[in-house]
């Protein structure tokens, strides 16, 4: 085996291996000639994070709160060694033209500089291996991870970062060396203001930096190594890496940081060097950005600020800030437990990985897809302009929707599809996000679109948490909260957090149920009289009674009708129970088409849409995972399949397109909002309900082959940490989007395959319960 994992792991493709710290083979998806587009990024819940290239370089950074935009990618080399006075740079892009006039000086002593000849990157969220080819008589592979234990909150709020450098003496003789590992720090904004602080660190575990200043300060610091020298960064210049040995760059008021290590190597020997990355960059803005110039950054126009009002807007506290006083505090606290948290890490990994029931390509996406939560996680602190109601011990959670192309919070829909794993592993999160739902209600029971974003009319600012908007898809955000209520319930059994939420879920229903009251009872499966707004598919033309939205109101109901017998209203269940039938009537005495239910009709006017939607059952996914009655009839679901399966499904190697004639032909159905999409237009989330409604019907094969082949299409264009809304059925293209949170959908594949509601997994020997017991920590250890 390599320093951290097996040489006989495929390249570019999923397979099973060995790999350093695990007992069993691993799952994985080793990168070799196909580049990510988008590093892993190193980052837990609410701390931001920043991207670690499978090139060598840094990429995209948050971690000061440069959101939107993002900060990067800063594209330059952090990790660099020196042996036999020869320097490599740990990077595949050769910067040896990039030097000082001192490394070009005929007269300096300046060692020649060296790039590696090939990366294999392995990332495991929240851990990344990076094994370097290089003619160094020194091997050299990095393991960086930072501290993300599903089912402690504690340590996944952690602000920092741990980077391992493996290394081995190939040689017959004694070899003495430098591990250089440099980093450029806040910029001024980030900062606050020039100079910056620098104050050095040094007890009896940490030798480093720290740099601070009014916003934000963090720590580079080595572990165990008395011998380490610090300096300025070494940023891209090749003269100042090759010169490692001899000196390192001042930096007086500067916020960048180098360190140096030695090391002496017997021969065969193995030692690892750790350096402990920190910060503490407590507030952010609404505007999402730390500069001055605030709103005349955003790639959208958001409403101007008001008099006397900060162009950046308001400020927001992070939740890891309460819980953590500074920088030293957090390295000092993982200087003590890295070895502890590391080995969690690695067991609730190879809980997942000794899953056998599921793929080995699942296994893999399930563990890398967990980085979304790092990517559009924030947590704000109970503070103005928080309201009274937000709880000191709750804060709000909300998830972004996409910071790089769709910044806005807690966009209904995305949080229906995407807010599994915090169900899951993080349920005090969303009981945060639950109960900002509940205070953002509006008084006639409509919910909440997002708390703030680019969709608000007007457009709101990109990280603002508390202007709540109520968007246009009005039919649907209801039934999106009522099932979020549910599976959290579902999953923990929180009978007092239900009944705190039920006027939400009554609220929401009787909104939706009231939307169009002339058409009786088909207006339970239609959309809002006048076909006002839209739904989760924006882009489209819609009229009337749906079978998309009709089955996911008749799933609704189902939940709701659930909620409220179990809270003791029997009135209110009684009255959701003859909407449901109302609606199931109409559904099937007025929709059916023989092989599949149409995608709209609207009697009165005699619109009419005959195309095949592949979601079309979307809402009988919904029941099955709330473990409830289907709301289509059974007899009629396995034809819809069949229909959809030589339609939608035969015109795309990649999944299902949205919509095709019954000849199979793909469709765009109609503009909608915006331009609408292209005919082979297909939604990753979307993909993974057809194929969980498959797998839920009994057809496992076809379920999960849909599922595998949209995720493989997603890895093979380097898009595992840089996650896609929109991808082409016919050329694989990726159209849209880049850190779609939405695309957690993914962790409820394991209930589907189990044959179990959402619940499934966290009872006894679930994947969700050996995950989280394999994570915690040894008694006393917290």
């Amino acid at each position: 085996m390599d320093l951290l994992f097996s040489e006989d792991a495929a390249p570019d493709d999923w397979s099973r291996f060995r790999a350093a710290g695990f007992g069993n083979t691993v799952c994985g998806f080793v990168h070799d000639r196909i580049r990510p587009t988008c590093g892993m990024p190193l980052g837990g819940v609410d701390t931001g994070c920043l991207d670690i290239e499978a090139s060598g370089l840094l990429g995209l950074c948050t971690i000061f709160n440069s959101h939107v935009p993002r900060r990067g990618p800063i594209n330059e080399p952090f990790l660099g060694m020196k042996v036999d006075g020869r320097t490599w740079l740990l990077t595949t892009v050769d910067f040896s033209r990039v030097a000082d006039a001192v490394a070009w000086n005929p007269a300096a002593a300046s060692a020649p500089t060296s790039h590696a000849r090939r990366i294999r990157c392995w990332g495991h969220y929240p851990v990344l291996d990076l094994q370097f080819d290089t003619d160094a008589p020194v091997a050299v592979a990095l393991r960086a991870w930072t501290p993300f234990v599903p089912g402690d909150l504690g340590a996944s709020c952690m602000p920092a970062a741990v980077f391992e450098v493996h290394l081995r003496n190939q040689g017959d003789g004694h070899k003495q060396g430098l591990i250089a590992l440099s980093f450029p720090g806040p910029t001024e904004a980030e900062l606050g203001a020039l100079p910056a602080v620098r104050q050095d660190v040094a007890d009896d575990r940490l030798r480093g930096l720290a740099v601070s200043g009014e916003r934000a300060s963090y720590v580079l610091a080595a572990l165990d190594a008395p011998g380490a020298r610090v300096g300025g960064a070494l940023g891209c210049d090749a003269g100042a890496w090759g010169r490692i040995d001899l000196a390192l760059p001042t930096a007086a008021g500067g916020t960048g940081v180098s360190l140096a290590v030695p090391f002496t190597l017997r021969p065969g020997e193995e030692q690892v060097v750790r350096f402990i990355l920190s910060w503490h960059s407590p507030r952010w803005f609404a505007a999402g950005h730390p500069d001055p110039q605030g709103r005349a950054l955003l790639p959208y126009r958001a409403e101007p600020a008001g008099p006397g009002e900060d162009p950046r807007g308001a400020t927001y506290t992070h939740m890891y800030a309460l819980r953590y006083a500074s920088a030293r505090e957090v390295a000092g606290r993982l200087a003590c437990r890295h070895e502890e948290i590391l080995a969690r890490v690695l067991r609730w990994q190879q809980a997942v990985y000794d899953e056998d029931a599921l793929p080995v390509w699942l296994r893999d996406s399930l563990v890398n897809i967990l980085h979304l939560l790092t990517e559009t996680g924030f947590w704000a602190a109970a503070r103005p302009p928080l309201g009274s109601w937000c709880r000191a011990e709750d804060g709000l959670f909300g998830l972004n929707e996409d910071p790089r192309h769709c910044p806005q919070i807690e966009c209904v829909p995305c949080s229906f599809y995407g807010n599994y794993p915090l169900v899951y592993f993080f349920p005090e999160l969303a009981r945060s996000t639950l109960r900002g739902y509940n205070a953002y209600q509006f008084p006639d029971g409509q919910v909440a679109w997002i708390f703030g974003g680019t969709t608000g009319q007007p457009a709101t600012l990109p990280l603002e948490m508390a202007r709540p908007a109520r968007g246009y898809q009005t039919t649907l955000n209801g039934p999106c909260v009522v099932d979020m209520v549910y599976r959290y319930w579902l999953c923990t059994g929180d009978e007092a957090g239900l009944r705190e939420l039920y006027d939400l879920v009554k609220g929401a229903t009787t909104f939706t149920m009231g939307l169009r009251p002339a058409d009786g009872p088909d207006g339970v499966i239609s959309f809002p009289a006048g076909n006002v707004g839209t739904e989760w598919f924006e882009a489209c033309t819609w009229a009337g009674m749906a079978a998309h939205i009709g089955g996911i109101h008749l799933a609704s109901l189902l939940q709701a009708e659930a909620v409220a017998r179990l809270v003791g209203d029997g009135v209110f269940a009684q009255r959701c129970r003859a909407w449901f039938e109302q609606g199931r009537a109409a559904m099937e005495g007025k929709m059916w088409a023989g092989s599949y239910y149409l995608n709209y009709w609207e009697p009165q006017t005699g619109r009419r849409s005959d195309l095949v939607m592949a979601n079309q059952l979307d809402g009988q996914w919904m029941a099955a995972m709330a473990g409830l009655d289907g709301v289509f009839a059974p007899e009629r679901i396995q034809t819809v399949l069949q229909t959809v399966r030589h339609t939608c499904v035969a015109a795309t190697a990649f999944g299902a397109v949205n919509f095709a004639t019954s000849a199979g032909k793909p469709e765009a159905n109609g503009g909608g909002l915006g331009t609408g999409y292209h005919p082979y237009a297909m939604f990753p989330p979307e993909v993974v309900m057809l194929g969980a409604t498959y797998i839920y019907v009994g057809d496992h094969e076809l379920g999960l082959e849909l599922c595998r082949r949209c995720w493989a299409n997603i890895a093979r264009q380097g898009r595992t940490w840089d996650q896609p809304n929109i991808v082409r059925g016919d050329t694989g293209e990726i159209v849209y989007g880049g850190d779609y949170y939405q695309n957690l959908i993914l962790w409820t594949l394991p209930a589907a395959i189990g044959g179990t509601d959402v619940a499934g997994p966290c009872r006894a020997g679930g994947l969700v319960r050996r995950v989280r017991e394999a994570g915690e920590a040894a008694q006393g250890a917290r």
